[in-house]
């Protein structure tokens, strides 16, 4: 960006996706548990129920339950519905677990035993999590690790950057297991064992896939122009895509966040189609590996004076609910969670924001990018706000829809955004 202090990006391996936090447990240490298999598939049936925040907070734990049973067909009702009750303290958990990245490995949550599952590097931060389960009284399981996930981001960045024969084989497709606390690469099978002998420590290799994938760009939107919000259409010449949240840069300059992929840098960005109404020009665009971030810089007045985080629910009184926080770092954001999508949804039929289930944090296929399964977004989605909805009422903004798969919430289904803390230093998130 040039000519005001707005997203910066620093360029150094590993500077960027930074984790800033670590993972701590909360209550109990459990010692029992179904666990989830390693990048356990999601449903395939494109006609099930849809899981969809209404904004309505005597609907949250139906939602997050149907969401996991879309996801994991295996999984009873009972289990569901406690799998989403448990996220309730969710909050307390995460903010303690952000404290620590100098021993966190990584975490997920097992909506098989409703359990959150944390990774540390040392003995005494299992015994710091220990505590911190029993006074939250959260079920929590430990796993020592060599890693912490900072070491991972910092290994997976710098193949996806990397000149050697081993990284242009891995051709950006770089993600993060967090359940093996490896780094894995997707490598077509025609290539794995020529490469065999120069796998680097710490990394794993699966086989690429090859399944077509829509950026869910259009032509089309919604009429809505009153405020910004994460969900609405916003329209450029030649094309539209949707908003994601809002932020201020270090000045104060506000900025509206949508998917790089849909491009349009230094072109003006609108909002309504009645009455168009320009938000402003967009300044920074990345689609690169884990971010796929644009950065529209607010310049009208009506909108660059408002302070307030918004997302679109359609039921709702002034059709929005508040963002209650934003991803710190990426030990906020766990497999196992629910998360809905606000975005320019092609479903009149079903007016709430489609949730699912995150089933990897770094998809090695997409870039690294978070996977959500039982849901295909639609085109039209890219840059729309994904969040963590917690059966406590709270929605944080996690990342911007990039891609899903080919269709229109049809099987397979699955979504990848670009998580927050993945993007440009120096955002503050607006809350509401």
């Amino acid at each position: 960006m040039t000519g005001h202090r707005g997203p910066t990006r620093t360029r150094t391996p590993g500077s960027v996706l930074r984790m800033l936090g670590s993972v701590g447990a909360s209550a109990l240490l459990v010692t029992a548990l179904v666990a989830v298999p390693a990048g356990a598939a999601p449903s395939t049936s494109a006609k099930a129920p849809l899981a969809s925040d209404t904004g309505r907070s005597t609907d949250l734990t139906a939602a997050m339950a149907q969401a996991y049973r879309n996801t994991y067909p295996g999984l009873s009702a009972d289990a569901a519905a406690r799998a989403a009750t448990v996220q309730s303290s969710g909050e307390q958990l995460k903010a303690e677990l952000v404290k620590r990245a100098d021993t966190f490995g990584g975490a997920w949550f097992d909506p098989f035993s409703a359990t959150y599952q944390v990774a540390v590097t040392t003995a005494t931060a299992e015994a710091e999590i220990a505590t911190i389960s029993r006074d939250l009284r959260v079920p929590v399981r430990t796993h020592r690790v060599t890693r912490t996930y900072a070491q991972l981001e910092q290994l997976a960045e710098s193949l996806r950057t990397g000149t050697d024969a081993f990284s242009r084989a891995a051709a950006g497709l770089v993600g993060i297991d967090v359940e093996t606390n490896q780094v894995v690469v997707a490598i077509p099978s025609r290539q794995r064992a020529a490469l065999a002998g120069a796998v680097p420590a710490g990394v794993s290799l699966v086989d690429a896939q090859n399944r077509p994938f829509d950026l869910d760009v259009c032509n089309s939107r919604n009429d809505c122009n009153d405020s910004l919000r994460s969900g609405l259409v916003i329209r450029r010449s030649g094309g539209s895509c949707s908003a994601g949240f809002t932020a201020r840069g270090s000045t104060g300059i506000r900025f509206l966040l949508t998917s790089g992929h849909c491009a349009g840098l230094n072109a003006a960005w609108s909002t309504g189609t009645t009455t168009p109404t320009t938000i402003g020009t967009m300044t920074d665009a990345i689609d690169s590996g884990v971010v796929d971030a644009g950065a529209i810089q607010v310049t009208n007045a009506s909108y660059s004076a408002d302070t307030v985080g918004r997302i679109y629910m359609h039921n709702m009184a002034g059709r929005f609910v508040g963002v209650n926080g934003a991803a710190p770092s990426m030990s906020f954001i766990l497999q196992g969670e629910t998360v809905c999508l606000a975005a320019r949804i092609i479903d009149p039929a079903n007016p709430g924001n489609p949730c699912g289930t995150i089933t990897s944090v770094s998809d090695p296929n997409k870039r690294g990018m978070v996977r959500v399964g039982g849901y295909d977004a639609c085109p039209g989605d890219s840059g729309g706000g994904w969040y963590w909805l917690s059966s406590s009422g709270s929605r944080w903004a996690y990342g911007l829809h990039s891609r899903s798969e080919s269709g229109c919430n049809a099987a397979p289904n699955n979504s990848w955004f670009s998580p927050l803390p993945s993007f440009w230093t120096g955002l503050t998130y607006e809350l509401g």
